[in-house]
């Protein structure tokens, strides 16, 4: 496989990661601070049980770390940079609702 396809597959494989509603809300909440699963899943609505599902997948993918904190698990983002990315896609998706209203609204 060439370099450039193995790139392109991980980039797949990340934005397949990133396809949740629950993961992006992760990964918003985690913006702010480290948090355990407890407190991310009271936060997000969701069971623990779930939301370990899904931070298993973000932690697979590279786009969170656990650190064990005593008796408890702490997840943080891996990479800042996901933040950027994450508000770049919102951004492009507002522009493209803007357009989408001004076609409909004359």
């Amino acid at each position: 496989m060439s370099a450039d396809k193995e790139r392109y597959d991980m980039q797949a494989e990340f934005c397949k990661a990133m396809a949740h509603p629950v993961r992006l809300e992760i990964i918003d909440r985690l913006k702010s601070g480290d948090a355990t699963v407890g407190i991310l899943a009271a936060a997000i609505g969701v069971t623990q049980a779930n939301l370990s599902q899904h931070l298993a997948v973000l932690r697979m993918r590279g786009v969170v770390r656990a650190m064990r904190n005593g008796n408890e698990v702490l997840y943080s983002l891996a990479n800042r940079k996901i933040v950027e990315a994450c508000g770049l896609v919102r951004e492009i998706l507002a522009e493209e609702a803007g357009r989408a209203q001004a076609i409909i609204v004359p």
